[in-house]
This record gives structure tokens, sequence and C-alpha cells, in this order.
């Protein structure tokens, strides 16, 4: 009879036994600080380190800033407040501190054939490091911090309201294997005897005859024994009917998994227990006659935890109005209002438009571990630079989806400045004009140091001013200052000025306040001159005897303050009168009864022209002659008239 003799348990005694050491060693340490033991072997319920400093990689704290230190007991809600937190990073390796991964006992996947198929082996990249290396997350690249994004495993949550662990949920992990269906649990721990290493084994034979013959029925054996401590559950043998037979009969009965698969399911098996299997067969042709038997079976172990949640819940404190460019510290306290600690807590903060932090828009500040009950009080220090409304939000966020955010609304106040002007932008020479200026506050908090300053152009002249304005005649600036001009409200004063110069200026005005506030605008202003043209008609003789001449002499002056252009004069003479000759600025023409002179180009102001025109008197009359004067600057010639007396003896 040739026997078959397979043991395979050597190798999974060995590691077993390890296994068995590891976890009495790690028992006894929890019993000498009284600490639960969590599902990888770590403490569940250890108390959190110290908050990192400088020295250990804060990656955000500024040189010289400790994070608050911890203290042993949970009740620590009072806690000194941390002079900014959030400053800028000082030579750190990463955004969180290393974790070292959890230590595993696994079953290598080309062990003994015969462990059991039901062994449980921990989730890869599940609770301990991802591929990307042995920090807890793999944000840190190059030494340098990790930039800010948010997290993509956070879930979402309402303001000032803590969110604790989902149930069930154990999420993606972030490490690149998908997240399971998330499934309500329905199991329960099992007995007591289930806890600890559960070490069964088994021992498969296979006896057949050492010799058979065709056409004599023949059977095959497969004798199970359970070696081990424990039993062993689900136990399945499975054979094949040999080449060259026919299978008659199975003891007990096997179920056919194939043209020649055999499967006995035995149940369970105790230790020191064994179990019989059988095959009748009918040998068909001549040979070696022989076929492989294997054993499969499962071992229940259990375990049981302590299950926790921690929340976390954040608040912030901030004056609801600050001044622009005035400092505000903004009071953040982050608790654990939970029943378990909660780790790996982060802040961030993305400061709003309005608002700025030295250390740059995006800041982050690793608070670690919060115990239950456990809460940190931190001082941001932020400046305003833009007015209007806005919202702060800072999100507190654990492992675990542990995620919180705290709205805060504020306002950046800040004054503001504009002007405005009434008064001509067209006057005349040696016209006064008057000018009323307008200084305003439509801002949201009152302007302080006020003071506005207004430029006279050459072309005007200074005369007065009131409301305690006053001149500098070296600069040509007049003043006015006010200490505060209040929200929405509006202040005037007025300027008098003479314009001595012809030509397009302005009136320049620059209002200026504290806080940095400049406003400037200019008051365009043309000035012209005006053409006063007057003219004067005399005649040396009057009356005229008939045959007698008499001379009418025209003075031209131009009275105004802009010169005249194209000045031109002529003579309308009545029948009785014979004009003989006619001198003037300009040729002349004669002719029956008319003298017209040629344009004069330009007449400057307060100068004067004479035209003189010699007649003779041909006829008796009372006669009427008449003068015209036009120029460019007139819409229609100035007539005069002159009366001239001819008489005759009779």
């Amino acid at each position: 009879m040739k026997t078959l003799l397979a043991r395979v348990g050597v190798p999974t005694t060995i590691l077993v036994l390890c296994l068995v050491v590891m976890a009495q060693a790690q028992r006894s340490m929890d019993a000498t600080s009284g600490e639960i033991p969590d599902a990888n072997g770590g403490n569940a319920l250890r108390e959190s380190a110290p908050a990192r400093t400088d020295s250990d990689g804060n990656p955000l704290r500024q040189s010289g800033l400790k994070a608050p230190s911890k203290t042993s007991g949970t009740d620590t809600s009072s806690r000194g407040s941390l002079n900014d937190p959030f400053g800028p990073p000082s030579g750190v390796s990463g955004r969180y501190a290393t974790v070292p991964a959890a230590a595993t006992s696994e079953i290598p996947a080309g062990g003994p054939a015969l462990m059991p198929t039901g062994s449980t082996r921990l989730a890869e990249g599940r609770y301990g490091p991802g591929a990307t290396g042995a920090g807890r997350t793999p944000d840190a690249r190059n030494g340098q911090p990790a930039p800010f994004r948010p997290d993509p495993s956070a879930a979402p949550a309402s303001p000032m309201r803590p969110i604790g662990n989902a149930a069930g949920s154990l999420g993606s992990g972030g490490f690149g294997t998908p997240a399971p269906a998330e499934v309500d649990g329905t199991a329960q721990p099992g007995d007591q005897q289930l806890e600890g290493v559960q070490t069964p084994q088994l021992s498969i034979q296979k006896a057949a005859p050492k010799e058979i013959q065709v056409g004599k029925p023949a059977s095959f054996r497969v004798i199970i024994r359970n070696t081990g401590s424990v039993p062993a559950s689900e136990v399945e043998v499975r054979d094949q009917v040999p080449r060259g037979t026919r299978l008659i009969g199975t003891t007990p009965e096997a179920k056919r998994t194939g043209r020649s698969d055999l499967l006995w399911t035995l149940g369970t098996i105790r230790p020191g227990e064994e179990a019989t299997v059988e095959m009748q067969v009918m040998p068909t042709a001549e040979g070696e006659i022989g076929s492989v038997a294997s054993v499969r079976f499962a071992a229940d172990a259990t375990a049981r935890s302590i299950a926790t949640r921690p929340q976390l819940v954040v608040e912030t404190n901030a004056p609801p109005k600050v001044l622009i460019g005035e400092q505000m510290t903004m009071s953040i306290v982050v608790s654990n209002p939970g029943t378990g600690i909660a780790t790996g807590v982060v802040l961030q903060e993305r400061i709003p438009r309005g608002l700025q932090h030295p250390a740059g828009g995006e800041l982050e500040y690793q608070v670690g571990d919060l115990k239950p009950g456990e809460s940190r009080r931190l001082e941001l220090p932020l400046v305003a630079n833009r007015p209007g409304p806005l919202t702060n939000v800072l999100i507190a966020r654990g492992d675990g989806n542990l995620r919180v955010e705290d709205k805060r609304n504020l306002e950046v106040v800040a004054p503001l400045l504009d002007v405005a002007v009434e008064g001509p932008k067209k006057r005349f020479l040696e016209r006064q004009a008057k000018y009323e200026f307008f200084l305003s506050n439509p801002g949201t908090a009152p302007a302080k140091g006020v003071e506005l300053v207004a430029s006279l152009p050459a072309g005007l002249k200074f005369m007065s001013a009131n409301n305690a304005g006053y001149y500098e005649e070296s600069t040509r600036t007049v003043h006015w200052r006010l200490e505060e001009l209040p929200v929405n409200e509006t202040g005037s004063v007025e300027l008098v000025a003479m314009p001595v110069e012809a030509g397009q200026h302005a009136i320049r005005l620059r209002g200026t306040a504290q806080k940095g506030l400049v406003i400037e605008k200019q008051q365009p202003v043309q000035v012209d001159g005006v053409a006063a043209m007057l003219f004067q008609v005399t005649s040396n003789t009057n009356p005229v005897e008939i045959g007698g001449e008499t001379t009418y002499e025209v003075h031209v002056t131009n009275t105004g303050s802009k010169a005249a252009s194209n000045v031109r004069m002529s003579v309308l003479l009545p029948p009785e009168l014979q004009p003989l000759a006619a001198e003037g600025p300009t040729r002349h023409g004669l002719d029956a009864n008319r003298v017209v002179f040629d344009g004069l180009g330009r007449l400057e102001p307060k100068a004067e022209t004479v035209y003189r025109v010699r007649v003779k008197a041909v006829r008796p009359g009372d006669l009427r002659t008449r003068f015209q004067l036009l120029t460019d600057d007139m819409q229609s010639p100035v007539t005069k008239e002159e009366s001239t007396r001819v008489y005759a003896d009779e």
C-alpha cells in the first residue's frame, strides 16, 4: 500500500507563535499604562502629544513664536493666547508631523497551502501611510510646505455646528484605492474565547491499496485530523477520480463539481478529532493510478473596540467694524466637545479681500490633537486695507472627515473725499468771477485732518476767500483746513478771482485727509476780452456857404480789453455835398456820394485811429451825413449822423 502523507502546518505554527509573543508583550504594556489598545496595537486613548514648536517643524509659525503646550488633564478649556500662530514659515519639511506606519502581521501570499482561506489582511493604504511616503499626507514635497488647498475628503458642514465621524464610513483614504461602498454594519463581537491568536491546524493523509486490478473495485481514502488547539470550521475536501478508473461511489456522498472533481463538505472539526472520506472506483486500464486530494477550512477570531466620537467646534470673535489701515485681532477658539480624541486638527484661513496678513492670503496652522473637552485659544492679527463688507471663513478639520467652519461678517470702514465746483467756465477780462467749492465725505468713517487747496493760474488774480481761507502769494494757492468731516456731510467755501489775462486757464483743487486720502479736480476757465468801439464825428465848418468846404473828422477808439480786428469805416454823403478828398489809416475809394476805407487789420485795446473826409457844398439844405463803423466782432454796423447846414445868399 502506497501511503501519501503531507503535513504543511509547521511554517504556520512558527508564524503563529511569533504573533502570540508580540501580542503578550503588547498586553503587558497596556496593563502597565492602564490604556486601551486600538485595533492596530496602538493606544486608542493616548494623551495627545505636545504641539510642535519652531524647532519641530510647524509649517506656518513665525520665528520665535511657540505653540501652546498641552497639559495632561482633560479639562484645559482655559488656554493662554498665542501671538499670531499663522505667521510666516520658518524652515519645515512638510505640512503635518510624520506618523510611523502601523506594524501588520500579514500572512504571506505564498504561505502554507493549509492556512485558512478566510484569513483577514489589513486593507492596504486604508489607515497606514500611502504610497507617497511615511508621512500622514502625501503633500510634503522637496522639504517645502504643501500648497494650500481644500481637504478633498472633507464632508460639507453647516457653520458653527460640530460634525463627528460618519458612522460606518471609511472615506477614500486619498491613496489611489477606490472607496468601498458605504454600508451599515450588522456584526457583533464574538465569544471571549475567540479573542487573541487563533491557531487551528489540520493534517491530511491519503491511503490507497498498494496494488489494484482491472475489473476489481478499489477504495481510496482521505483522513483529516485537527492537530491544533481550536476548532477548524467550513472544512472542505477536494479530490479527483484517477485517470484509468471509473467512479462507483463515495462515502460520505460527495458533490460532483466537474467531470471528475469531487467535493466533500465536512463542517467543523474540533481539536483532536478526525474525519475520513472515501471513493470507490473500478480500474479500467493498466498503469500507475492515483490523484491529489486537498483540504480547505476557515478559522474564526474576534476583537472588540470602544467607539468614540470626536467633534470639533470653532468660534471666532472680532470687532464688527475696523477702520482702514488699522490692525484688528481675531480671537479663535477651537474645541473638542466629543467623546474621543480629535487627531490631526488643522486650522485653515483664507484671508478675504479687505484684510491682509504678512504671511499671505492663505494660512494654515497645525493644532495637533485635542482630547475630549480640550480647547485651544489663538489670536490672528489682520490689517484692514480695502473698504467694504466682507465675510471671513475659518475652517477647522481633523482626521476622520472632521470638518467645521465659522463665518464672521465684518466691515472695513473708510472715509472718502469728493469735490465739486460751481462757477463760470468762461469769463471776460477784468470782470470778477466767484467760485464755490464743495467738499463731501461719501465714505463710511469720518475724515480727519481735512485740507482743501485751490491753485490759481497766472491769468486769475486772487481777490477774497471766506471760511478762514488764506492765500499764499508765493505759490498762488488758497488753503482751507477742517479737523473732521463726518460721514455724508458736505462743506463749502467761496473764492473770488479777477481774470487778468486772456486765454485758457484752470483752477486746480486738491483735497487731502488722514489715511492717505487724496482727491484732485480741475475747473477750466476761458478768459476772453471785449472789443468796445467808440467813435466821434466832428466838422471844422458848420454851417457852410454854397461853394464852401468843410472837413469831417472821425475819431475811432477801442475802449475794450480785446483788440478789434478788420475795422472798416464808410461815409455816405447827401447829394448836396461833393467828396473832394479823404485820409485815414488805410486806403480809400471815392465816388459820387460815398467814401469807403479799407479794413484796418487790428486796433489794440485803448488805441485810437482817425479818419478825415473833405467835402464841398453844392446846394443849400439841412443835410445829414451818415458814418458807419463795422468790425469782425460786430454782428451789425454802428451808424452815426452828422448834421450840416448849407446856405446861400438871397
